[in-house]
């Protein structure tokens, strides 16, 4: 489910629609049951996601399922901001599964501070600057 195709017209404005608002719901209730991060990933990231769709009725777009997807990471605590997923390779509609619909979501540290992103984005600049991100110079020596 993407949001931008499940918008809803109210006389307050756009909201999320109905079904991504389940679908939003139900994604947090399985990643509260997933391997995560004691605290939020604070570092820029990998992100790939698998899509097995339910069937072909509807079928969306994978910039806006991986956009869903990231909103809801980062609502669920998972990363800090979602402006920190700085790669996205191997992202794909893999697949229809009527019996399991699913996503399959793997997300990394890049632990490269030459990365671009760390240049590029502010409040990754700004962490770096101020030295809030040792802990990934630190992985590196290990």
């Amino acid at each position: 489910m993407t949001k931008k195709n499940s918008l809803q017209k109210t006389r307050y404005g756009l909201i999320q629609g109905k079904a991504y608002r389940e679908y939003a719901k139900d994604a947090m209730w399985h990643l509260k049951l997933q391997r995560r991060p004691i605290h939020p990933i604070d570092c820029a990231v990998k992100m790939t996601a698998k899509y097995y769709m339910p069937n072909r009725k509807g079928w969306p777009d994978l910039f806006g399922l991986v956009q869903a997807t990231a909103d809801i990471l980062e609502s669920a605590g998972i990363i800090e901001d979602d402006g920190y997923i700085a790669e996205m390779g191997g992202s794909m509609i893999a697949g229809i599964d009527a019996e399991d619909p699913r996503v399959e979501i793997t997300v990394s540290e890049i632990t490269d501070l030459k990365h671009p992103l760390y240049k590029l984005h502010p409040k990754l600049k700004k962490k770096l600057l101020e030295g809030n991100l040792k802990r990934l110079i630190k992985t590196r020596k290990e």
